[in-house]
């Protein structure tokens, strides 16, 4: 599975990057949830535009939305963008 797959490209909506975020997380689930976590966090931090990683942010903290436990428990160690 090639998880950098259209991460530059197409669906950047709420529900995308949402998903996107699913799908690392699928790739990462056979990892101890210890070494799985910083790995979602870290592939997301890296590969994704400050943009993307706002807009994931948001979504997440919409109210009513669950996320799979382990891109819940990463949502915390993804970068905001910097204030200049």
């Amino acid at each position: 599975m090639n998880i950098e797959k259209n991460i530059g490209h197409g669906d950047h909506g709420a529900g995308g990057l949402i998903r996107k975020a699913e799908e690392i997380a699928d790739y990462f689930k056979a990892y101890p949830e210890e070494r799985a976590v910083p790995a979602i966090a870290d592939h997301i931090n890296h590969f994704w535009t400050p943009k993307m990683r706002e807009e994931f942010l948001a979504a997440a903290a919409e109210p009513g939305r669950v996320l799979p436990p382990l891109v819940a428990a990463a949502r915390d160690k993804i970068k905001r963008r910097s204030v200049e």
